[in-house]
């Protein structure tokens, strides 16, 4: 028989069966017990047993754990091939499509042009005050966070993430998170239910401290089971989800690389209703706590993640072998600075997007040349059809449909 979930062993075997099951799968080699309790949830109550949350490292989950390390290595090699200058603009996008994601697992409101509004403001220092400042500031330097070694790190997380999307109604009313009652509905009935007290909270989130200290637990399961503690916790009226995805981020981009940290949102919300049964499933009182297909499940978004970055990376890096090829032509031989500027723009327009607008001042900063020079440039290559101005005052440009299909297009 393989390796099953608890409550199917129940119904399938018995309850003798089933007890011996959880002592074997309790006391095993390969059984990890973490020290973190919960409440087991059932009929949309909490009940009064409780389970001290363990897995098992079964061969399905320590093969996830490998391949996720080997997807990783592999985004930073072909990462390395990118021309400097697409690094960041890359990186970029994906923030947008993560902050874009992890709105809609929330069902907030947004849209993919004012979070890149957003971004562009964080990376020119502008201190304008906008919806998604924090979000998105906290997604450019997911590498920088720390790790949580303060409970006072959580309400920080807080602070800089989500407090000035969160309604009057809903902003913490204890010392540092919530005092009052809070659960979760999804829209028919109540899947969870947060703890009742913040000096619970305050004492449950200081043994999440512990536990994502304690390094007798692989590091991909140990964030993991975070995301799934803290969630449980439920600190805040409101934000919870936000902040426990980016609480798992901060730990994954500094253990593996920022890109496949950056893109777990974006896996769940492709898979909404797997992620959410993944965590309803823990509490249920024939699960006795078990952890294992939660960490399967949680591990297959992250790698799913992974594998849309290499192939989109291995697709964009087959075209720039095709960009490379067309700027070897004679045409380009003697006309080297439109040539490095078209390039440039080539390379940013398939990378981060064929709809990419370059505003002169933009033009100015990548190129390194002066205003002037940089119109004169222009003109020529819009006489010659490769790029097309598509604003004026200030003027901004845009490379050609035409000519992009021209390299890239068989």
């Amino acid at each position: 028989m393989g390796y099953e979930k608890l409550t199917k062993i129940f119904y399938k075997e018995g309850n003798e069966y089933y007890k011996n099951e959880i002592d074997k799968r309790k006391n095993s080699y390969g059984s990890y017990l973490t020290s973190l309790t919960i409440r087991g949830f059932r009929k949309e109550q909490r009940i009064n047993e409780s389970y001290e949350l363990f897995y098992v490292n079964t061969h399905k989950l320590m093969s996830l754990n490998n391949q996720v390390l080997i997807n990783s290595s592999k985004i930073s090699s072909l990462i390395s091939k990118l021309p400097n200058f697409v690094v960041e603009p890359y990186f970029h996008k994906l923030i947008v499509n993560e902050a874009q994601s992890n709105n809609e697992i929330e069902g907030i409101r947004s849209t993919k042009k004012e979070l890149k509004e957003v971004l562009g403001d964080l990376v020119r220092s502008d201190k304008k005050r906008k919806r998604f400042k924090g979000l998105m500031k906290t997604y450019l330097f997911i590498d920088k966070i720390k790790p949580f070694t303060e409970i006072s790190d959580f309400r920080m997380l807080y602070d800089d993430l989500v407090s000035d999307e969160i309604g009057k109604n809903d902003e913490p009313d204890g010392e540092l998170f919530r005092k009052g009652y809070v659960e979760i509905n999804d829209g028919t009935k109540t899947t969870h239910i947060g703890l009742s007290t913040e000096v619970k909270i305050i004492e449950s989130l200081n043994a999440l401290i512990n536990y994502l200290d304690d390094e007798q637990h692989s590091e991909l399961y140990r964030y993991m089971v975070a995301h799934y503690y803290y969630e449980y916790i439920h600190p805040f009226y409101d934000g919870n989800g936000r902040t426990g995805r980016l609480l798992a981020c901060s730990y994954l981009s500094r253990y593996l690389e920022r890109y496949s940290a950056i893109t777990f949102s974006y896996a769940v919300n492709k898979n909404k209703s797997k992620y959410y049964k993944a965590l309803e499933e823990i509490p249920s009182p024939l699960n006795k706590g078990e952890m294992t297909f939660y960490l399967i499940d949680m591990l297959e978004l992250l790698s799913s993640g992974q594998e849309g970055i290499i192939e989109d990376l291995e697709i964009n890096l087959s075209k720039i072998e095709r960009i490379k090829e067309s700027f070897k032509s004679d045409t380009w031989n003697e006309r080297i600075e439109e040539a490095e500027l078209l390039r440039i723009m080539t390379h940013l327009s398939v990378f981060v997007n064929d709809e990419t607008n370059f505003p002169v001042t933009k033009l100015m900063e990548i190129s390194n040349k002066s205003r002037y020079k940089v119109n004169q440039i222009m003109s020529n290559l819009e006489d010659k059809g490769y790029v097309k101005v598509v604003k004026q005052r200030p003027k901004e440009y845009k490379v050609t449909d035409e000519f992009l299909d021209s390299i890239l297009v068989i």
